[in-house]
């Protein structure tokens, strides 16, 4: 086995709001896989705000992920892939119009208008698979959570999409619904009991995910040419990707 195989997890996240303890229907659930795609220590649901803050480093915020699902926090030199379901960027458009005050041209179809999703959903949306907006879907306070997460623990790498903190953690957005029924997803998830509540179901897709970016990175869709840097990148399997 490869020193990946041997010192690799995948966590899953999907995000709550800032606030989502008040919210019983929505909040952040973490889900964290071994190298054999196993689900250990006990997937976690609540609030990370205070983790988030509170953390003083990429390495100190992934411990405390790994208590919180009460297991071991790995070593240092573990490699941790972690993939996140929110938005991690705004739209181009959206961005220059806020901070130059240019206008764009926006598309009188709702899914595809620029100042509304990025380039990576209106792709998705025009596959059947319509993201929300962190503008218009009342999702900003998980996006802004999750970019402030970003942002406090990475920096962006040579792949659109992805963030790393230069030493173990590499992250990444995600989308379960229209990961969910890949067939490499389905091969992993698969092998666990149905998990029922939605949040931590959310996160286990995203986890699938992530240790699916890790150990097949060719069986996932990377960033077009047309895909501009600053949007970010919804990652997921290709549809063509067979278990």
């Amino acid at each position: 086995m490869s020193e990946l195989a041997n010192n690799h997890f995948a966590i899953g996240w999907d995000v709550g709001g800032w606030n989502c303890d008040k919210n019983p229907n929505s909040r952040d659930a973490i889900v964290i896989l071994d190298d054999a795609a196993a689900i250990v220590g006990t997937p976690w649901r609540g609030n990370l705000r205070e983790v988030i803050l509170q953390s003083a480093s990429a390495s100190e915020w992934v411990a405390a992920l790994f208590t919180l699902c009460r297991f071991s926090p790995p070593e240092r030199s573990c490699r941790v892939t972690l993939g996140i379901d929110a938005a991690l960027a705004f739209p181009v458009a959206f961005i220059d119009l806020v901070t130059k005050g240019l206008a764009a041209e926006p598309s009188k179809v709702s899914s595809q208008n620029g100042y509304l999703f990025r380039y990576t959903e209106r792709r998705l949306a025009m596959e059947g698979f319509p993201p929300l907006s962190p503008i218009k879907d009342m999702i900003g306070s998980q996006a802004t959570k999750a970019m402030h997460t970003a942002a406090k623990f990475t920096r962006p790498t040579g792949v659109t999409g992805v963030w790393s903190d230069g030493g173990g953690l590499t992250l990444f957005e995600t989308y379960p619904t229209v990961c969910r029924r890949a067939p490499l997803v389905c091969e992993l998830t698969s092998r666990h009991e149905v998990i029922e509540q939605e949040d931590i179901r959310d996160a286990f897709v995203c986890a699938a995910v992530a240790h699916l970016y890790a150990h097949t990175p060719t069986a996932m869709e990377h960033p077009t040419p047309e895909a501009p840097r600053a949007e970010g990148w919804i990652w997921r399997p290709t549809p063509a990707a067979k278990a």
